[in-house]
């Protein structure tokens, strides 16, 4: 009976013109049955925004008549969910969202025994651009000039914006390279999320921010916080600031992409079934309003791509890393 379901509702799709997966079945024999696809974050985080994004558009666009859960195994920048998650070998049906580089990270400074060349690469799905951020009083009116500063005295530039080796940090570590300065010699204020890193830079504490465009808006548009740049390929809607690559920096832009990863032991034909299913859900209006609310910008990258992606940048995050001291 499915089967006759879905082939009216193909020839449906057909006559009606109907955008892929809003008011058609998924058709095909995957996903046949439940899936589960895994944050390796806490509840509220990105990654967990990423993975109930993709259930909800799986159901409310009626992308396949099969239920998605979603579970939280937050710890070590996401290699404890990664660990648990590689022993689900050959299961199509196990799905675990992720950020290139912030999990990159992850491996690199927790010395974790799993590599991301082990699974199978679905899709990378988004960028979430991120801002450089100053104090509304600060007399840094650019981020060329700031530079400067700090290549002059490079203690007397205090960055901050998340954890040590995140991408925020790697990018800086990268600027500095680029003025001749040891990614080591930065002055770089860890801190454990984005209220920290806020509450330093509005009681000066710290001179510049780096974090998600996303987690910064409401300060932006307050007028507290000054965008001095941004990380994004082109400028985005809202901020009046240049990007990185305007400014002559765009190569020291350390980008997360964001996407899907399979466990090991897919065939062929079972990776293309699920990078098929993903490639469904980005065209659904739901998808796009969860890119919309959390200032993604879509960066479609399906199967090997994503893998190529992956495979570049473990080579870029572990000689930064290793430079700024971190991952030994």
């Amino acid at each position: 009976m499915k089967i006759t379901l879905a082939a009216a509702l193909a020839v449906a799709v057909s006559l009606t013109g109907c955008a892929v997966g809003e008011s058609a079945d998924a058709g095909g024999e995957y996903p046949s049955k439940a899936l589960s696809i895994m944050a390796p974050g806490s509840p509220g985080g990105g990654w967990d925004t990423r993975a109930r994004g993709i259930a909800s558009s799986l159901s409310e666009c009626k992308v396949a008549d099969v239920d998605a859960t979603v579970t939280n195994v937050p710890g070590a920048g996401g290699t404890i969910g990664l660990a648990q998650f590689a022993k689900r070998q050959g299961d199509p049906y196990q799905l675990m969202v992720m950020d290139s580089v912030t999990m990159l990270g992850g491996i690199v400074n927790n010395k974790s025994p799993v590599d991301l060349s082990t699974l199978t690469p679905v899709a990378g799905l988004s960028r979430g651009p991120s801002a450089f951020v100053v104090p509304k009083k600060s007399p840094y009116q650019e981020l060329t000039a700031l530079l400067d500063a700090m290549k002059d005295k490079p203690q007397s530039i205090k960055w901050t914006g998340g954890s040590l080796g995140a991408p925020g940090h790697m990018t800086v570590a990268a600027m500095a390279k680029s003025k001749g300065l040891a990614a080591k010699d930065i002055n770089f204020v860890p801190t454990a999320g984005g209220g920290e890193s806020l509450n330093l830079l509005l009681s000066g504490a710290a001179t510049i921010g780096v974090d998600t465009v996303a987690e910064l808006r409401p300060q932006i548009e307050a007028g507290e916080l000054r965008v001095l740049a941004v990380d994004s390929a082109e400028r985005v809607d809202g901020i009046d600031a240049p990007t990185m690559k305007e400014l002559g920096l765009g190569e020291e832009a350390i980008s997360t992409l964001a996407g899907v990863l399979a466990p090991a032991g897919l065939s062929k034909e079972q990776q293309q079934d699920v990078v098929g299913l993903l490639d469904k859900v980005r065209q659904t209006t739901c998808w796009k309003k969860v890119l919309e609310r959390n200032n993604w910008t879509e960066d479609w990258k399906p199967g090997e791509e994503f893998g190529k992606v992956l495979t570049e940048q473990r080579t870029q995050v572990t000689a930064l890393l290793g430079e700024l001291g971190l991952g030994k």
